[in-house]
């Protein structure tokens, strides 16, 4: 059921980008900026509380989320560069999973895989054609990879339901 409110979730994310790339940039740089810190918050607390190596370990991804979490908020004009190469690797990263799990899905006897493994190379593709062009605009991009998202999220909710086994 997660999986599947992921998927729907992006389907949603990818239509607001389309709609408002410009005000989707804005808020979604605000948006991970607040979650950010509210993690590295978080981690700090929870690393008072560890002990050894876990202490340093969650003490050090505090620190780093406080700071990142300060510079989405302070400076979201530099997160703006760098979001759209975050959102080309995840999609190109889901892309290789989708073609993993299109892959077993074939070794499980699904009928349908290559259809999945058809809709996986094209999100590898997409993912590789954001990270080429990230020289854009951020509206068209962002447009760009909002049509991406919306692809992504319908087709992997199509390579679920066609490979139930």
């Amino acid at each position: 059921m997660k999986n599947l409110l992921w998927d729907i979730l992006m389907i949603l994310i990818g239509i607001a980008l389309i709609m408002f790339p410009g005000q989707a940039m804005d808020i979604t740089i605000e948006v991970i900026g607040v979650i950010l810190l509210v993690a590295g918050v978080a981690g700090v607390f929870l690393g008072f509380r560890g002990q050894g190596a876990y202490q340093v370990y969650t003490m050090g991804g505090a620190v780093i989320s406080i700071v990142a979490g300060i510079v989405c908020l302070i400076h979201p004009q530099l997160i703006e560069r760098f979001l759209p190469l975050v959102m080309g690797v995840v999609i190109l990263i889901t892309g290789l999973f989708n073609i993993i799990n299109a892959i077993n899905a074939k070794r499980a006897g699904a009928s349908k895989w290559i259809v999945s493994l058809i809709l996986a190379l094209i999100t590898v593709v997409l993912g590789v054609v954001i990270l080429m062009n990230l020289d854009g605009t951020a509206n068209l991009l962002v447009t760009i990879i909002g049509i991406v998202f919306v692809y992504n999220g319908f087709s992997t909710l199509i390579m679920k339901i066609l490979n139930r086994v």
